[in-house]
């Protein structure tokens, strides 16, 4: 009787080993994993953008910066997990190719894939793209191109169990300038969402955050408007102590306005940001 009783427990803690092993959508299976390993898989940093070329002609504009690309996510005591991989750096515009051309914008930054704490059987989502810089217009004082957006990061997880997160939205492109002594300059790309961050959770999916928005072009006379700035887009909700839930997804920025084409006309509106996914406590 008493090594009945001896053995017992150990017998149950086997069990519930056996199904604490079971892979779920997203893991990596048992047999990939060595008795006494930590399963885990990080993601790749994200390539830089190119940098855009300079004009060919005396004066003329000066290429963008390509953007950085997004880190792989960190990990602190964490088993049977998936990174998503930071995102590519966007390239840089162009310059133009007559003298006094605009400059081409910079590529936006990838985003980052998300940290890890104390996190089991977990897929991150990918950061999202640095979008790519305008290209500067071909003419003497024409406009600059607009900067493209930064990449959303990928969420951070703290003590999460059985989740899949969202990615982050994509930075916009930058407007292209104008191709006309003093014409309009492209607008910026919006940043694209971050996707939510978890705090204790437990079978979740996140939504991707927005992308976002594209800059507007600048108009082709001298004198006319500047391209609108495209709108941010909306991040994925953030989760605290939630269980069992599936986000929506944060809406994408609107796309600014082109600039007009006569002297002296109307800039582009920006466009409006994306709505956010909601948030969840308890």
């Amino acid at each position: 009787m008493r090594f009945y009783t001896s053995i017992t427990p150990l017998l149950a803690l086997g069990w519930l080993a056996s199904i604490a092993a079971a892979p779920i959508d997203g893991s990596i299976e048992r047999r990939h994993c060595p008795q006494g390993k930590h399963c885990h898989s990080s993601g790749n940093g994200g390539n830089g953008g190119n940098g855009g070329n300079g004009g060919d002609s005396f004066g003329s504009g000066n290429g963008g910066n390509g953007g950085n690309g997004g880190n792989g996510g960190d990990s602190f005591k964490v088993r049977r997990h998936v990174h998503g991989n930071g995102g590519n750096g966007g390239n840089g515009g162009n310059g133009g190719d007559s003298f006094g051309s605009g400059n081409g914008g910079n590529g936006g930054n990838g985003g980052n894939g998300g940290d890890s704490f104390k996190v089991r059987r977990h897929v991150h989502g990918n950061g999202g793209n640095g979008g790519n810089g305008g290209n500067g217009g071909d003419s003497f004082g024409s406009g600059n191109g607009g900067n493209g957006g930064n990449g959303g990061n990928g969420g951070d997880s703290f003590k999460v169990r059985r989740h899949v997160h969202g990615n982050g939205g994509n930075g916009g492109n930058g407007g292209n300038g104008g191709d006309s002594f003093g014409s309009g300059n492209g607008g910026d790309g919006g940043n694209g969402g971050n996707g939510g961050d978890s705090f204790k959770v437990r079978r979740h999916v996140h939504g991707n955050g927005g992308d976002g928005g594209n800059g507007g072009n600048g108009g082709d006379s001298s004198g006319s408007g500047n391209g609108g700035d495209g709108g941010n887009g909306g991040y994925g909700g953030y989760s605290f102590k939630v269980r069992r839930h599936v986000h929506g997804n944060g809406g994408n920025g609107g796309n600014g306005g082109n600039g007009g084409d006569s002297f002296g006309s109307g800039n582009g509106g920006d466009g409006g940001n994306g709505g956010n996914g909601g948030d969840s406590f308890k």
